[in-house]
């Protein structure tokens, strides 16, 4: 089974075919990692879908995001997505608002989408951080004994990893809120 060391126990796999009569597996998402504040549900791959729906207005600025993760702030209420982008270079506030409401409505999640509605789920946050930032979460990751080729960028940072929430939010260096379900 050379290869499958790389899936951890959690992780949600699809056989997309058969190499002889080996399966071929390909990765959906971790099961753990769902963003939810209210009765909304949405995974590793929701995230990833929305982030590259916006990611095409950055394209036409001939920008792309260089890597990305996501936060539930309870800290505030109603709750409220955070997603945190690195650029490849910088933008102007104006195309940042605009992917912002474009993440925000990205997520199809009926309980996301009626809970923006009725303002049971707070604005969407983008935070972008500076260049360098995830590459200072991988210099984490190692220094606490991660092999590099086993080091995944996490897609969710909950509370109980302090450490690299804090790395976030001490790079941030533009904070934006989706006015898409703005009443």
């Amino acid at each position: 089974m050379a290869g499958l060391y790389r899936y951890r126990l959690g992780d949600v796999v699809r056989v997309a075919g058969f190499h002889n009569s080996t399966p071929e597996l390909q990765f959906i998402c971790r099961r753990s990692l769902v963003l939810s504040i209210n009765i909304d549900k949405n995974t590793e791959k929701d995230l990833q879908m929305v982030v590259q729906e916006a990611a095409k207005l950055l394209a036409a600025e001939k920008l792309e995001v260089v890597d990305f993760t996501s936060h539930v702030d309870t800290s505030t209420e109603p709750g409220h997505y955070v997603i945190f982008w690195e650029l490849s270079s910088d933008t102007t506030d104006e195309v940042l608002r605009s992917c912002c409401d474009i993440l925000d409505l990205s997520f199809i999640d009926a309980g996301y989408v009626g809970s923006r509605k009725t303002g049971a789920i707070g604005a969407l946050e983008l935070r972008v951080v500076r260049r360098g930032t995830f590459e200072k979460i991988l210099e984490h990751h190692l220094g606490l004994g991660s092999a590099l080729s086993q080091y995944k960028t996490p897609r969710f940072v909950g509370l109980s990893n302090s450490k690299v929430l804090q790395i976030l939010c001490r790079n941030v260096t533009g904070c934006y809120f989706s006015a898409a379900y703005a009443v």
